[in-house]
């Protein structure tokens, strides 16, 4: 289902994901979602849930899933809000989730570093720099301080950066 396209334009079908950031009043909280929270289904969700094996002792860790845990998600309140919004906005550029541990090689320390350290060469891109070095392994990195979306690295153009370097200052980039 994750990897369903659209017809036509091989876009994926189900293209949206949703990182929990949400804002409810206070009075929204304590009052409305208590009345509400009886009525909401539960979702199932197949885990890995370590047990003890009773025979001998030892602690059990699965490969595979072996148990259900019953949810309730924030998001089920979502028919019960009066007002709300939602922000469509690039997964480049805005999510790079952190969720797995070091080595997983998804959504994992590594591939954090990698998106973020992508983003950058985009941005460096974008305001006419060469980046020396492979798209599989980006170049270097801009300090939020420097530019937290992309701007005022217009004196980036028409310059080679070097690569495996941090850039704290726009004026001290190392170049090729």
């Amino acid at each position: 289902m994750a990897q369903l396209t659209r017809a036509g334009s091989g876009e994926l079908a189900y293209n949206a994901g949703n990182i929990c950031n949400h804002y409810y009043t206070l009075d929204f909280l304590q009052h409305r979602v208590p009345e509400l929270e009886a009525k909401f289904e539960h979702h199932v969700a197949k885990k890995k849930i370590k047990h003890v094996d009773v025979a001998s002792g030892d602690l059990v860790i699965p490969t595979k899933p072996n148990g259900i845990k019953l949810e309730r998600f924030v998001f089920d309140v979502f028919p019960h809000v009066e007002r709300m919004a939602v922000l469509e906005v690039a997964r480049d550029d805005q999510f790079s989730p952190l969720k797995n541990a070091p080595g997983s090689g998804v959504d994992c320390p590594e591939t954090a570093r990698r998106d973020l350290l992508a983003q950058c060469v985009r941005f460096a891109e974008a305001a006419g720099a060469t980046v020396q070095g492979s798209e599989s392994e980006p170049a270097f990195e801009i300090s939020p301080l420097v530019s937290y979306g992309g701007e005022g690295l217009e004196a980036l153009r028409g310059k080679t950066l070097a690569g495996d370097q941090f850039i704290t200052d726009i004026e001290s980039v190392q170049t090729v």
